[in-house]
Formats: C-alpha cells, structure tokens, sequence
C-alpha cells in the first residue's frame, strides 16, 4: 500500500483544523507548503493582502509547527515541501473554495471538500480529539490559560473579562502566546496575570492539556484547544458574523462555550 501524502500552505489554525481529515484517510506524509498565503488569498478570495497573514508560513513557521506535527502517530513525517515534488496525494488547499460562503465549521468545511457528507461521520470528526500530547505542563496555582491574539477580538471592551475578575479567575490564570498579544490583553481588560512564554506550538499545547481550562479567542491555540478535544473551552467569538457562520463555531459540542 503506497504511502498517502499531504499537502497544506497554512496558516497555523488552518493546518491544526485539517488534521481529521487526514486522521480519518489514515495519515501518512505530511508536507508544508511555504510562502503561499498571500499569493492564496489573492487567488481564492480576491482578496488584498491580510497583514495577519503577511509574512507567515515560513521557516519560523515550520520550526514552531514541527514537534507538535511530529508527535502525532498518524503523521510519519512532516517536512518542508521541496518545489520539485508534484505527486501529492491529498492537497489540503482544497478546502479554501468551499471556505467561502460556508455556513459551517472548519471541520465541516476539510469534510465537504474532500466529500464527506456522511452526517454522523461528520460528527465524529468534529468531536473526536485529533491532537495528544505526552507530557502535558501545569503551572502551580494556575489552572486557567488564556491566550487572547489581536485578530477578531471586538473594538469595544467585552464585560465577560470584568465579570471573570469579579469572580477572582484573574488569581488563578497564566497567560501563552507572544508578549505584545500579552501586554495589550493586559492593557484591555486590566487583568494583571504571570506570562508563561511558549517557544513551539507543542509547549502550547502541552499547557493547554495541562489545564482545567482554556479561555482565548479565535487563533491557532484556539484550534489546539479544540484538537485535543479540551474538556472546558471559553472562546471569545468573532462579531462580524453569525454564530452559524462562524468557522471556529462547534455547534453541539459540550466543552465548548462562546462569548
């Protein structure tokens, strides 16, 4: 049987939400596309380039992805994909047509590209964990993690966070992910928390599965939440859209909650 081999250009979240698909083929060889999405987002989506995305899915990229990619036992190899390779089995860009206009999770969406429109395999998808990690990471006291990025968060300040402090969450959370995201969470919702400094996506995600709960908004560790099918889950939703037409929006899932 010929090893199946999979193809994807980022970015991170978008990588992190394909893998059931490739779970559910049976994994195999996994390669990332470098120095695509702002060419991809021109092409699929007329779009003007996304400073959020320029830039991104390059070697830091690949470094950062590479032992969370590398720990999981249906992906027998992730590499950088040589230019000269044409014979990819599974191109997980597939998904960026059907991404437009879908009134469907990130899941639902890799499903219907590939034509998995089986309803409860649809579900198991969505709702079976498709990350692990062996050595999961707790910080003494501090059983929340948060990570809040500066894409899709709301202009006005979300009263959830002052509720939260109220309740004293504050006392018992850390907070991952880049600093410059850490002091303007800091500077947003005057929470005053320790920051816990990630070099790869798996310390990411090795605190995450170390935690008795997640609270972030729409980015990669969001994704790496969900992946590990995390038992507790707050996500601060994009506005712009409704809930049912949300990408990170996991309708009948119990772990996961939206504000």
């Amino acid at each position: 049987m010929s090893t199946l081999t999979f193809k994807h250009s980022g970015t991170t979240g978008d990588l992190i939400y394909s893998l059931p698909i490739v779970k559910y083929f049976g994994g195999g060889e996994f390669y990332l596309h470098l120095n695509q999405v702002d060419w991809i987002g021109r092409y699929y989506y007329g779009a003007k380039p996304n400073p959020f995305h320029q830039g991104r899915m390059r070697v830091p990229d690949f470094d950062f992805l590479a032992p969370l990619m590398e720990q999981q036992d249906y992906i027998s190899k992730f590499e950088i994909l040589d230019p000269k390779v044409t014979e990819i089995t599974h191109n997980l860009d597939r998904f960026r047509p059907a991404f437009v206009g879908h009134p469907g999770n990130y899941v639902d969406i890799y499903a219907d590209a590939f034509g998995i429109t089986d309803p409860d395999t649809k579900t198991q998808l969505r709702s079976t964990a498709w990350l692990t990690v062996a050595n999961p990471k707790t910080i003494e006291d501090r059983d929340v993690v948060i990570n809040r990025t500066d894409r899709w968060i709301p202009e006005e300040h979300n009263p959830q966070w002052s509720q939260w402090r109220s309740e004293g969450i504050e006392q018992r959370a850390v907070f991952i992910g880049l600093e410059d995201e850490y002091l303007k969470f800091k500077a947003a919702t005057g929470w005053d928390i320790p920051y816990q400094k990630t070099r790869t996506l798996l310390e990411v995600a090795e605190y995450i599965a170390g935690a008795g709960q997640f609270i972030g908004n729409q980015s990669a560790a969001l994704a790496v939440a969900i992946g590990l099918g995390h038992p507790s889950i707050l996500c601060e939703a994009r506005r712009d859209l409704p809930r049912e037409r949300n990408e990170c929006y996991f309708s009948n899932q119990t772990n996961i909650s939206y504000f």
